[in-house]
């Protein structure tokens, strides 16, 4: 049998949820939203995502580091002159196991990029879709540059530098697209930023690493070409090209830059201002490319800012040359 009580209880029960859908503009159970679904607040949820995600790229950042280095005590030996440095001390060993090196590094980053994506959209957050796979693209450079600087140098240094440079290859590229993609509009221009920031770093390392070896512009000019359009491909990660177009880019890219090398061996210069110039026609070429994608066309404003920037950095290194 009913008390009086309970229908008022029920009332005021219901008068309740009546003046919090008032208060929010939804019901209780639509205010649940995303946090009901997966099990706690968005912000929580992604660090869950994050922590495996990170983990694994540092494990493979460190994974990649640490051949650099057995890579690096290969190197250090008596030279036998050849009058290319990279050659003065490995052979066909240390080639080898390098190719294999500078393919994990690329594999082990994709891997790490495809499992973070997994973990996301099991909870909910899935991130957006990318028209071609490139997480692969800057680790697999910044190990080739890691390889040609050990090879080039071959002394005690570069039991470090070779290491801290994978490393820090491999594992920023990951950071850079994770910034990327978690980015806000308050954040994208930083993300970006730093994105780009680690693209032309590791780039500038490894158009050294083939310049200052001078080698032959049947050599430097096709890896120049081929280290470029994989970056490019990379950079235009901000973008809106279709996968037709990154590629397509990335050759073009690839062959100017290939161009590019070939003329700069005729200028009678060494050390690292070779890469420096190299680095500078990279901005340009890469700058307009994604620019190209971003507005679906070159506007005045973006060939003077990048042409500019280009134009006094070819200059200056000219001077100081």
């Amino acid at each position: 049998m009913r008390s009086e009580g309970e229908p008022e209880i029920s009332t005021t029960s219901s008068q309740a949820e009546d003046v919090t859908a008032d208060a929010t503009g939804t019901t209780p159970a639509t205010a649940g939203g995303a946090g009901a679904r997966s099990g706690g607040t968005p912000g929580a949820s992604l660090d869950i995502v994050r922590q495996p995600a990170y983990g694994q790229g540092i494990v493979v950042s460190l994974v990649i580091a640490a051949a650099v280095f057995v890579l690096a005590i290969m190197a250090i030996r008596d030279a036998e002159t050849s009058g290319i440095p990279l050659t003065e001390t490995t052979g066909p060993l240390f080639w080898g196991l390098a190719i294999l090196v500078i393919a994990a590094a690329g594999a082990g980053a994709q891997y790490s990029e495809v499992t973070a994506a997994r973990a996301a959209e099991s909870l909910g957050y899935p991130r957006r879709e990318s028209s071609l796979p490139s997480a692969w693209a800057v680790p697999t450079v910044a190990t080739a540059a890691a390889v040609l600087l050990v090879a080039t140098h071959h002394n005690r240094t570069m039991l470090i530098v070779g290491p801290v440079i994978a490393f820090l290859g491999v594992a920023g590229a990951l950071l850079s697209r994770d910034l990327l993609d978690d980015a806000t509009e308050a954040t994208h221009r930083t993300a970006a930023t730093i994105h780009a920031l680690v693209i032309h770093v590791v780039g500038f390392l490894a158009f050294s690493g083939v310049y200052l070896n001078k080698l032959t512009s049947w050599i430097s000019a096709p890896l120049i070409g081929i280290f470029a359009g994989i970056l490019i491909i990379e950079s235009l990660e901000r973008g809106l090209a279709d996968r037709t177009r990154r590629i397509g880019y990335a050759v073009l890219g690839g062959a100017i830059m290939a161009e590019a090398t070939i003329a700069l061996n005729w200028w009678p210069t060494y050390g690292w201002t070779g890469g420096g110039v190299l680095l500078a026609c990279f901005y340009l070429i890469s700058g307009l490319l994604l620019a190209h994608t971003q507005h679906d066309a070159l506007r005045r404003r973006d060939i003077v800012e990048f042409g500019a920037v280009a134009s006094a950095a070819l200059i200056l290194l000219a001077i100081t040359a």
